[in-house]
């Protein structure tokens, strides 16, 4: 893929506002969350600090001053024992879809995921989500689970795929 002149970085708290946009409109357009309702100011706050711990990134792709997408690894589960097990969020804004901006932030994710000594990395996608789905198998992850029908959004009942790799 060719470079675009983006910038794949740490996300600061000045990109937060363009974050919670992108995700906002992934609520309001898409399956690919199943928040239905928008994340307030306060509670991207709340999240954004969960991500200033070095072990929980939270990385953008950046052109020009403008955020194209974001992605970042969360608690898999807040039991201790799932410590080295992270799952993985990507978001790209409308207008970026389509530019290979998802892989490079997955393929950022991967490799900080090795870095921090994390064993396993697992995504959970919504089962119509084929790009999605496609992406995570052509970087090495499988499709090791699903949940059926266990979410609801505009009118259609929803499976989702757990995906996962190991390190």
């Amino acid at each position: 893929m060719q470079d675009l002149g983006i910038t794949i970085r740490i996300a600061n708290n000045l990109d937060l506002k363009q974050i919670t946009e992108i995700y906002n409109w992934a609520v309001e357009n898409t399956v690919a969350t199943f928040d239905l309702e928008n994340r307030t100011e306060e509670k991207a706050n709340e999240w954004f600090l969960v991500h200033q711990n070095s072990y929980y990134p939270l990385v953008v792709a950046e052109k020009e001053g403008k955020i194209l997408g974001w992605a970042s690894i969360s608690p898999f589960h807040p039991r201790p024992a799932y410590k080295a097990s992270g799952e993985f969020s990507i978001y790209i804004a409308p207008r970026s879809q389509g530019l290979g901006i998802g892989k490079r932030l997955l393929e950022a994710l991967c490799q900080m995921a090795e870095q921090l000594g994390y064993h396993t990395l697992l995504g959970l996608i919504t089962g119509t989500n084929e790009v999605s789905l496609a992406l995570a198998g052509k970087l090495g992850f499988e499709e090791t689970g699903r949940y059926r029908e266990v979410g609801q959004k505009f009118g259609q009942v929803l499976d989702v795929v757990v995906v996962q790799k190991v390190f």
